[in-house]
């Protein structure tokens, strides 16, 4: 029998107050909910202090570059700064990076690992695990070099699970689910959720997608594209944005469902 979902929540918006209040509505979520989500693309377990990310691509740009196509530098350094400020303000003590860390091995350049090393220095007393995704050819043979502490295929943790595919650990039927698993936590499809204004205005963002028993994360690198999710009756969808969380569930789905 599959347990029940965990309970997620919104950790609430830096817009209403900077982000001391940002972190104070944290701590007042935490009370309730199982899985936190938070302002700047990353979802939080309070009880085991565990930070859950996914889909950084690091060296994307770099890969561009070599290829020819000229891509400023910078992303991968804001991405690892906007990491590192979730880190320090909730009090990581562990961060879950859910695939695909890196985006290619042509992109692994001295200064990429650097950076990434200067980055996992500063936050030493975090412990760093990569749950492989389909772009991570090179982390295994990096991993030293980047300060990881473990890189694995799967993470069972009940009532969760974390991979990066979700399709490779469900299936249509719910009884698929490995034992004592409520939900999946996944990246790689980098989720977005589209919306339309009253005007009739169309809008398009990043978006924490829930449906039946599978949590997908936005892609938390700034380099990268995204997928259109479908909104079924069972689905909850949270705008994903660096200053806010927004549920937009109901405005989300077609109209003739609302």
């Amino acid at each position: 029998m599959i347990p029940p979902l965990p309970v997620i929540a919104a950790a609430g918006s830096l817009a209403s107050g900077g982000l001391s209040a940002a972190v104070a509505a944290a701590a007042t979520a935490s009370a309730a909910a199982d899985i936190l989500l938070l302002p700047g693309r990353g979802a939080f377990i309070p009880t085991s202090r565990t930070l859950l990310v996914a889909d950084l691509h690091l060296g994307k740009a770099a890969t561009f570059r070599r290829a020819g196509i000229p891509i400023p530098e910078g992303s991968s350094q804001g991405d690892l700064a906007r990491l590192e400020a979730l880190i320090r303000d909730h009090a990581v003590a562990r961060v879950l990076v859910l695939g695909d860390l890196l985006h290619a091995a042509s992109g692994c350049t001295p200064d990429v690992v650097a950076e990434f090393r200067a980055f996992r220095d500063r936050v030493a007393a975090t412990a760093v695990v990569l749950v492989l995704g389909n772009h991570d050819v090179a982390a295994r043979r990096l991993a030293g070099e980047l300060g990881l502490d473990d890189c694995v295929s799967a993470l069972d943790e009940p009532p969760l699970r974390f991979v990066h595919i979700a399709a490779a650990a469900t299936a249509a039927d719910d009884e698929a689910l490995p034992s004592g698993i409520g939900l999946v936590v996944a990246g790689h499809v980098h989720p977005r959720v589209k919306l339309r204004g009253p005007s009739g205005d169309r809008f398009a963002d990043r978006c924490f997608h829930l449906d039946d028993h599978v949590l997908t994360l936005p892609a938390f690198g700034s380099f990268t594209g995204g997928h259109a999710v479908e909104i079924t009756d069972r689905a909850r969808v949270w705008l994903a944005r660096d200053d806010a969380v927004l549920e937009v569930t109901r405005l989300a789905r077609p109209a003739t469902r609302r």
